[in-house]
């Protein structure tokens, strides 16, 4: 009788399950494996936020990110964890081209005032121009942004430089940067909170629609330096 051949050893190339488990559970481990498509991973990113800006958040599945690069369903699995992991890798793309477009903004002025302004302007900007980005960058979809150090570096990254425009412009005027946590947090939350309100139309009274969205925000800069040169008593 002929001696059996040895029984293969379970095979690794492919995580368990479908690309309809990746989308709904978050701890699938991912496996290293060759592709023939560059850098999947980059590739993978740029389709979601394709896909995202395109036709939103709830048309986003790591399934259809696959199909559109045309690869395998399970191949997203070996590189994020789960749709979070996606979506995570997608918002710090986002933040990293935020600081870019804000970098961009402050080219050849030297003016602390002139730059704080700009930095901040350039970020309702970013968030007009870009609302699906800007709502996963900020919004609730990843709950734990820590748990995601690429997303976390570059987020902070983005906050460090609108705290060094403040810091600067409080040196400027005060010769002190005693307030600058404060004030940086201030100028952020004037920032993030009108970008959330011009990008939440419906939740925007139709008064503040009718007009220049940035005007709007020049204004409200304009009057966040003027509190800002008022020292508490």
């Amino acid at each position: 009788m002929p001696a059996k051949a040895p029984l293969a050893a379970p095979s690794e190339a492919t995580p368990a399950g479908s690309c309809d488990d990746a989308d709904h559970a978050d701890h699938a481990a991912p496996t290293r494996r060759s592709y023939h498509h560059g850098n999947l991973r980059d590739e993978l990113v740029r389709q979601g936020m394709a896909l995202l800006e395109a036709q939103g958040m709830a048309r986003l599945s790591m399934r259809e990110v696959a199909r559109q690069i045309g690869v395998a369903q399970t191949a997203p699995l070996h590189h994020f964890e789960g749709k979070t992991g996606l979506l995570a890798a997608i918002a710090a793309q986002g933040f990293r081209e935020l600081f870019a477009f804000r970098m961009q903004a402050l080219q050849h002025k030297r003016d602390p005032e002139e730059r704080l302004v700009a930095v901040m302007l350039a970020f309702v900007e970013f968030a007009r121009s870009r609302p699906a980005l800007f709502q996963l960058m900020h919004g609730p979809e990843i709950p734990d942004k820590s748990l995601f150090p690429e997303l976390d570096e570059a987020a902070t990254r983005s906050y460090a430089l609108l705290e060094t425009c403040v810091a600067d412009h409080l040196q400027a005027t005060d010769g002190s940067i005693d307030r600058s946590r404060e004030a940086t947090l201030a100028a952020w939350t004037a920032c993030s909170g009108l970008a959330t309100i011009l990008t939440n139309p419906q939740n925007t009274p139709r008064s503040v629609l009718r007009k220049d969205p940035m005007g709007i925000a020049r204004t409200i800069v304009g009057m966040f330096l003027r509190g800002l040169s008022e020292r508490p008593g």
